[in-house]
């Protein structure tokens, strides 16, 4: 896309925006809630591409944040620095295959040490949470989204096209996990901060690959 082309969505947007925001009559569609959020993402994007293409400095690359062992205690400190880091955080997105997965392990010896875990990494500020996985085993997932939804709402996506893992705060920063949850305590990886265009991009990419929440009932 040229620059050009990214100016004018740029404007067409945050015209868009501004008629949304005026709350003056207008089609439905184009004065929704969910179409300002769409818009203002890739605002994001449009905005994150032509700051790095105009800049006369190349974009540096992201260092590795944390080196996290495969023992108990770095794993504890990993998961640590996790909470830290989304500290009055409003909204989360967790993308892990097997977040809703669960074996035992030295560390997490059941499923309620497990989904213990996993809640308490979300600070109370977050009071929404989006959920991105492969599938799910039906003793886990209950457990972990009962805990979860205790003063926030909590939405849980799919898609057998997903890999890697991510945590994303309030749509803006982002860190990239070498491990599922689960192995945390078991593996030896490393935890990255992900640059502002990089956010985008897997917000990006989650949203095509997710379109619609798991509905009540389905089974995989």
């Amino acid at each position: 896309m040229d620059a050009d082309l990214k100016r004018d969505l740029l404007r067409l947007f945050e015209a868009c925006i501004a008629q949304i925001r005026s709350g003056k009559p207008g089609p439905s569609l184009l004065v929704s809630r969910e179409f300002e959020a769409t818009l203002l993402h890739y605002c994001e994007c449009l905005r994150a591409e032509m700051d790095e293409a105009t800049s006369p400095y190349p974009t540096p690359r992201v260092p590795i944040e944390l080196i996290v062992k495969a023992s108990a205690q770095d794993a504890r400190d990993g998961l640590d620095d996790l909470r830290h880091w989304l500290r009055g955080a409003e909204e989360v997105i967790v993308c892990d295959p097997y977040f809703l997965h669960f074996k035992p392990t030295g560390m997490f010896p059941d499923i309620e040490s497990y989904s213990d875990a996993l809640v308490r990494l979300f600070p109370k500020t977050a009071i929404r949470v989006d959920l991105y996985t492969n599938s799910y085993q039906r003793t886990v997932r209950p457990a972990v989204l009962r805990a979860l939804k205790e003063g926030r709402s909590v939405r849980h996506y799919m898609s057998s096209d997903l890999h890697d893992r991510f945590v994303i705060k309030d749509r803006s920063e982002g860190k990239s996990i070498g491990t599922s949850f689960g192995g945390f305590g078991r593996k030896f990886f490393a935890m990255t901060d992900l640059s502002p265009v990089d956010v985008a991009s897997v917000m990006s990419e989650l949203k095509k690959l997710c379109p619609e929440p798991v509905r009540p009932g389905r089974r995989r």
